[in-house]
């Protein structure tokens, strides 16, 4: 039973796989039918498009070719129109050439301009392409004379808007130092007109240096005659409106201006002139006497102490004009530094700035040269004035920054050499003071005060002392001062130190001068001549606080000047007394019982004494002794050194019997010239 099942399956296994191939067979067959009619179309397909290559491809060349050509005549079309315009150019612009360019405003300006450049434009395509042709004539022709016209217009416009600044805008561009801004002051006219004829100029100026013709020439024409004139102008105003009947009035009056209008536009810098002003009206106006409470030299007359002191004035007021023009000539270079940026090519900016400013460095050496001349010929005369071409140097050399920025680009070798010819006149008139000391050939006062020398040295070293910062680097250029200087003790301030070698040599001149002049005097009034000047150095220098600066050269000066008053104050008590006392002491005592001779010794002793003292006393009460302490001091030691030997020898002798008439020979009891003493030096004094 089991194995005819298994049959039964095996064959119904067998009829299903037989039934499967058969299907098979008949897929196959049908695929083989479809592949057959696919690859027939397809040949049909690949036929079919050869013949439309075949038919396509020329008509795609024609095409190419076709749209070549109309490239190219659209191009030659376009070229020959450019060409044309070049042709056409100079008709086209003639009028507008030859009518030249109008300024009033950028618009018209530009028009002129790209009409310029058109002809430019059409010169390089001629001199290209066909240099022979006659429209090139015509182009250069009306080309040359357009750029002609520019000039002439740029020129004008430029000498339009150039005018010299006034003294009083210059003025307040000084007193501006703070703000330093050339904006800041208002020069006058409309800003609305004068930036458009600006951007006008500027426009102008940049088409001609682009063009290869920058208006250096132009702009030197107008630029340099303005600013040398604004300079003269403003040095003028300076100078004639500070004139007056006296010099001392000089800077007062520049500030007294009677015009309300510059008066409010001023008032800046008439507070920054009027400190500067007073401080030399001050110093003019105090004659040596008050300054000091000295009787000085000589005694001159008012006329003669007016013109002394006119004269440092005015060397005083001529280095404050000349440190105003550098200053003028500083706001000056910075206002042209900026009118002249952007109207030439940047390369041609030093040169023409420099060209610019050289009458105004011209004009500013002459004053500098002034001024130091001045200097030199107060030094000559050892005068308060030669300290003036210092103040002039530290004046400049604050104004050298400023100046520097302002040159920029150009150099500032003008200015530099202004400098170094102040600093070597200021060199050389220290020099010639020191040298002058000796040779100063006015005779002291008959009354022995303060010689006037002293009183110059110490005002000269005085006045030193404000510029030592500058001086001391000037004075360490010459060796003889470096080798002073290396000698001493390391000290904290190096300008100070070379300024207290200078003050020694001064007042070692001076002490050797003043040894010499009271020559002139007799012994005693000798010794008061050279305490009453001892004593006035001294103190002199401790008031000005120039006693710390020499004690950096010379530690001991001090000591070595009282030392020097004590010397004087023994040789004018040694000349004064000791011939007086002389008469006053007994070779011997005296006997109970006078004799004849004793009677004689007595009367001539007496009698020489009241002689040499009556002499004594009318020549005395004639010498000068200013200082009040000094003045009591000797009046203290003329008791000490007197009184003690004439009491004793009056006790000894008043009271004896030598002369029938003893009131001819006793005159004077101790009490009357202890009163007399007390009046020494009062009628001078």
């Amino acid at each position: 039973m089991y194995a005819v099942e298994k049959k039964f399956e095996i064959e119904m296994k067998l009829r299903k796989e037989i039934m499967n191939i058969q299907e098979l067979k008949s897929a196959a067959n049908r695929s083989t039918t479809l592949a057959n009619d696919v690859c027939n179309v397809l040949g049909a397909c690949e036929q079919r498009l050869q013949q439309l290559e075949t038919a396509v491809l020329p008509l795609y060349g024609d095409t190419a070719r076709l749209q070549l050509v109309h490239q190219n005549m659209e191009r030659t079309a376009k070229a020959l129109d450019h060409v044309i315009n070049y042709y056409m150019v100079s008709r086209e612009l003639a009028d507008l050439i030859q009518a030249g360019p109008h300024t009033t405003t950028t618009e018209t300006l530009n028009i002129y301009l790209e009409a310029l450049d058109k002809l430019a434009d059409a010169q390089t395509y001629f001199n290209k392409n066909n240099p022979q042709s006659v429209e090139l004539e015509n182009i250069n022709q009306l080309y040359n004379t357009g750029v002609s016209k520019l000039e002439s217009a740029f020129e004008e416009l430029l000498n339009r808007n150039t005018r010299p600044l006034s003294p009083t805008a210059i003025m307040d561009m000084i007193a501006l130092e703070e703000d330093s801004s050339v904006e800041s002051v208002s020069v006058g006219g409309s800003s609305s007109s004068c930036s458009v004829q600006g951007e006008a100029l500027r426009a102008a100026a940049g088409w001609l240096s682009a063009a290869g013709r920058a208006p250096v020439a132009a702009l030197m024409a107008a630029r340099a005659p303005a600013a040398k004139a604004a300079l003269a102008a403003f040095r003028d105003y300076l100078r004639e409106s500070s004139v007056a009947a006296s010099p001392l009035m000089r800077a007062k009056n520049l500030l007294n201006r009677s015009d309300s209008t510059s008066q409010r536009r001023t008032s800046k810098i008439q507070k920054v002139l009027e400190k500067r002003a007073n401080k030399i009206m001050m110093k003019a106006s105090q004659t040596l006497e008050q300054s000091t409470g000295l009787a000085i030299g000589p005694r001159k007359s008012i006329a003669e102490y007016g013109d002394e002191s006119g004269s440092e004035a005015l060397d005083e007021w001529e280095a404050e004009v000349a440190g105003s023009v550098a200053s003028a000539v500083a706001r000056l270079a910075r206002a042209e530094q900026r009118a002249l940026l952007g109207l030439v090519p940047l390369a041609a900016l030093p040169a023409l700035l420099n060209a610019v400013l050289a009458d105004c460095f011209a004009l500013l050496a002459a004053d500098v040269e002034r001024v130091c001349g001045r200097s030199r010929r107060a030094a000559h005369r050892c005068g308060g004035g030669a300290a003036a071409c210092w103040a002039l140097y530290c004046r400049l050399l604050r104004l050298q920054p400023d100046l520097e920025r302002a040159l920029a680009p150009a150099s500032p070798a003008p200015f530099h050499a202004i400098l170094h010819t102040c600093q070597t006149n200021g060199v050389r008139a220290l020099e010639e003071w020191v040298g002058r000391i000796r040779a100063e050939g006015a005779s002291g006062a008959v009354d022995g005060t303060v010689h006037q020398l002293a009183l110059a040295a110490l005002a000269h070293c005085q006045a030193l002392a404000q510029y030592m910062h500058a001086i001391g680097p000037a004075l360490l250029g010459e060796p003889a001062y470096q080798r002073a200087v290396s000698q001493l003790p390391a000290a904290r301030d190096r300008n100070a130190a070379v300024l207290a070698v200078y003050m020694r040599k001064v007042l070692a001149q001076l002490n050797f001068a003043l040894r010499n002049k009271s020559e002139q005097y007799s012994d005693a009034l000798k010794a008061i001549f050279l305490l009453n000047n001892t004593l006035y150095l001294l103190q002199g220098l401790q008031r000005t606080g120039l006693l710390e600066i020499l004690c950096l050269a010379e530690p001991d000066c001090e000591a070595n000047y009282r030392d020097m008053l004590q010397e004087h104050k023994s040789a004018y008590l040694q000349s004064s007394w000791n011939k007086l006392l002389s008469y006053v002491q007994l070779d011997e005592p005296l006997p109970a019982k006078l004799r004849d001779r004793d009677r004689q010794m007595l009367k001539d002793k007496f009698s020489c004494f009241n002689r040499e003292w009556e002499e004594c006393t009318r020549l005395q009460r004639g010498y000068s002794v200013p200082d009040a302490e000094l003045r009591e001091a000797l009046k203290r030691d003329n008791k000490q050194a007197l009184l003690p030997p004439y009491t004793a020898f009056y006790d000894a002798a008043a009271a004896l019997p030598f002369s029938k008439n003893p009131d001819k020979y006793v005159k004077y009891t101790p009490l009357q010239i202890a009163t007399q003493l007390d009046g020494y030096f009062d009628e001078a004094a």
